[in-house]
């Protein structure tokens, strides 16, 4: 186990090796790993390290630009998208009150949730999150699953969003010609944005970060002026409807699943630890900022949403990929108002392309970490020679992306489908997380933890729990396809790792490198020989 190490660069103790700024990639790392005699317990006798394939420090190491205010415009930028769609199809099984209540239990949910995921990702800040919390609780096969949860859960919600951000622009397109062909304008709609975004992402980690930061801004100012724009209509008794509960408690548990998208992928922000400047700093202050930042956005858009609305049932069908926009409409029916309706649309613009972003970036950096630690194709893990960013990554996975979006031209629901697979992979993971944590404390109390979660073990519990019952909650949707797809998409993963990855694995990924490391007792000198090393 990691304790406390002398680090040649400052020749004072530091914790742990992670920390340290003379091993600047996962080659050193792991070479300072295998410079550690580990003994056997049962002679004391050295063991020698394990050979490890080779890979190349300096083709594996991410660029380090993110400061707290990137991290909180990447936490809401990935999330604002759930505000402008996808949460609409709880409003229609549970009615306003009803959607009001499982939206205030997803907001508990993930603020206990991003207070206990602090304490693994600033532990363990590296591009692969999930992967490296369950390797080190467990070991590789628990890491996996981990690592493939979370990547499940950004494709489908990039997929989603893809598809969402097409019917954003034929709505956009529908103001000026009217008549236009709806799926076959969102299809081309959503494929253009996978490929003006698939270029952004390859261009570089700071530029992309700081075209967000704006998009995110414009994104929360189209929330506002939607809030503003609809009050004229706001009428509180369309809010109180009778009955109060129109389906029941069933619809309140019915519209959970729905409402978690007002909030999932807000954990993504973790898979920026190894792009972050301090991250022992900047991720609890931006994660925390930009949970709070939504809680609020989110309860001001249910409200408005559901008061300003002429008919509930309307704006929450699951087939409406723009309910703001449409209650706008609503709210401003003539045509002298077109002008700002456009406006609106165009600002609501931003909250779709900033969240497509955001969940571009997760499903990249988490495919790149599988792919670095051999959990996946090698291939994966490649970086571009100059701009440093997972370019084959971003470019196969927008491929995939854009077979949904082709797909949902033949299928309308496929959004719903694809926001209800990445809210039930979530659940799976989020659930893993903390019992590796509750493992981990258990197992490593002496791990260095800059931060640790607060009324511990009451917030690790309390998420487990809720999650456990978010997830139950499936078996009474009435759609047992995104309980197959996700059955299946487990299925292939789980025979991949077993059938090929398993004894494939590249040890000195940084994940891998850590977790193997803690499972080592510790030779003080092993640093100071690599720092003589590196001088040779």
């Amino acid at each position: 186990m990691i304790s406390v190490t002398m680090c040649p660069c400052a020749g004072s103790s530091v914790a742990p090796l992670t920390f340290c700024s003379e091993l600047r990639g996962p080659k050193d790392f792991a070479n300072s790993v295998n410079l550690i005699p580990r003994m056997n317990p049962a002679s004391q006798a050295p063991l020698a390290p394990d050979p490890v394939p080779t890979v190349a420090a300096e083709e594996h190491r991410l660029h380090k630009p993110l400061g707290t205010l990137q991290i909180w415009a990447l936490g809401v930028g990935a999330v604002i998208t759930g505000e402008y769609f996808g949460w609409n199809g709880g409003l229609g099984v549970a009615g306003p009150i009803g959607m009001l209540i499982a939206t205030l239990f997803v907001c508990v949910l993930y603020l206990l949730w991003v207070m206990a995921l602090l304490e693994l990702s600033v532990a363990m800040p590296f591009a692969g999150g999930p992967l490296a919390y369950g390797r080190r609780a467990v070991g590789p096969w628990l890491g996996f699953v981990m690592g493939w949860s979370m990547f499940l859960e950004c494709l489908f919600a990039t997929i989603g969003t893809a598809i969402a951000t097409g019917g954003y622009l034929y709505f956009i397109l529908n103001l000026f010609v009217s008549g236009l062909p709806a799926e076959l304008t969102t299809t081309v709609c959503g494929l253009f944005t996978v490929g003006v975004f698939t270029a952004l992402q390859c261009w570089g980690v700071k530029q992309q970060a700081k075209i967000m930061e704006w998009m995110t801004y414009g994104a929360i100012v189209g929330l506002v002026w939607f809030w503003i724009a609809a009050w004229p209509g706001v009428r509180i008794e369309r809010i109180f409807t009778t009955p109060t509960l129109p389906n029941g408690w069933l619809g309140v548990v019915q519209a959970i699943p729905f409402a978690i998208w007002w909030l999932v992928i807000i954990e993504s922000v973790a898979l920026a630890a190894e792009e972050a400047h301090e991250p022992h700093h900047t991720l609890p202050r931006g994660l925390l900022m930009a949970q709070l930042t939504l809680i609020v956005l989110v309860v001001l858009t249910w409200f408005f949403a559901s008061s300003a609305g002429l008919d509930w049932k309307e704006t929450g069908k699951e087939t409406n990929l723009f309910p703001l926009a449409s209650v706008y409409q609503e709210v401003w029916p003539d045509a002298a108002h077109r002008p700002h309706v456009l406006g609106f649309c165009v600002i609501a613009l931003c909250g779709m392309i900033a969240s497509y972003n955001g969940m571009l970036f997760a499903v990249s950096r988490q495919s790149y970490s599988l792919g670095r630690a051999g959990y996946l194709p090698a291939f994966l893990g490649q970086l571009h020679k100059t701009r440093r960013t997972p370019a084959v990554s971003i470019i196969l996975w927008s491929v995939v992306v854009s077979g949904f979006v082709v797909w949902n031209y033949f299928n309308a629901s496929a959004v719903t489908v694809a926001v209800l697979t990445c809210n039930l992979a979530a659940l799976v993971w989020y659930v893993l997380a903390m019992v590796c944590l509750i493992m981990l404390r258990r197992k490593e109390p002496k791990m260095h933890r800059p931060y640790k979660v607060p009324l511990y073990p009451l917030i690790p519990a309390a998420v487990i729990a809720m999650s456990l019952l978010a997830a139950v909650i499936y078996g009474w949707m009435q759609q047992p396809v995104v309980l197959w797809l996700t059955l299946a998409m487990y299925g292939l993963g789980l025979a991949w790792y077993f059938g090929w990855a398993r004894t494939r694995l590249i040890h000195e990924a940084p994940e891998e490198a850590t977790a193997r490391a803690a499972q080592q007792p510790l030779d003080p000198g092993a640093p100071v020989r690599l720092a003589a090393r590196r001088r040779q």
